[in-house]
């Protein structure tokens, strides 16, 4: 049975989903059957318990696509609600966040990496559902940066998906090699990250009211 360290049993349904993203990314989308994950989460084998929750292994992983789209979304509505008035705190929180949840879709990723050629709609889902969502914070917060020191940003699309690439990077290097292949840790890195979205944001050119 899957469990967090020091927590109750998991739900039925969780159990199925962390079972199936695991035996996705090391056997294989086509390569894992339904029993294998009945098994793998603590039910009879070919019994059909995991139909009473999903339907099929694709929309499992839609499902738990859906759940890290919500967690996303969850985190975006509180920062929009309760800014903290800092920007450099502000970043440093959303920078901490995002490695956190890049790290909770590791195991997606790599369904994506070892699959996506042959299921390309398993790619496509991931990327119009998590990469795109992210991307689109990304360019959100930083007009709300701009607009706040009544600046312009030339080119948000392209400035949002350089600063949420650099986490994505990083992150995915440490899926790749794990998570002393830099030499530099997450909050260094966090740190760096913080300082050059700051100089980007200040170096935008303001409007002649602003100026």
């Amino acid at each position: 049975m899957i469990t967090e360290p020091g927590a109750g049993p998991q739900p039925t349904r969780e159990r199925i989903l962390a079972a199936a993203l695991e035996l996705f990314a090391e056997r294989g989308y086509e390569g894992t059957s339904i029993g294998e994950i009945e098994a793998a989460a603590g039910l009879s084998p070919r019994s059909g318990a995991l139909y009473k929750h999903f339907a099929s292994k694709e929309e499992l992983f839609g499902a738990a696509l859906s759940e890290r789209l919500t967690a996303i979304d969850e985190f975006n509505a509180r920062l929009e609600l309760a800014p903290l008035g800092d920007t450099r705190a502000e970043l440093t929180l959303i920078g901490r966040w995002a490695l956190a949840e890049l790290k909770r879709e590791r195991a997606l990723v790599r369904v994506v990496m070892r699959d996506g050629a042959r299921f390309p709609d398993l790619a496509d889902r991931f990327a119009t559902t998590i990469v795109r969502r992210g991307i689109e914070i990304s360019i959100a917060t930083v007009e709300r940066y701009a607009a706040e020191r009544g600046a312009a940003v030339p080119d948000p699309e392209a400035l949002g998906e350089v600063i949420c690439a650099s986490l994505v990077g990083f992150s995915l290097q440490r899926t790749l090699f794990g998570d002393a292949a830099a030499g530099v840790d997450s909050e260094r890195f966090v740190a760096a990250w913080v300082d050059s979205c700051l100089t980007i944001v200040d170096n935008l050119e303001r409007s002649p009211a602003h100026a």
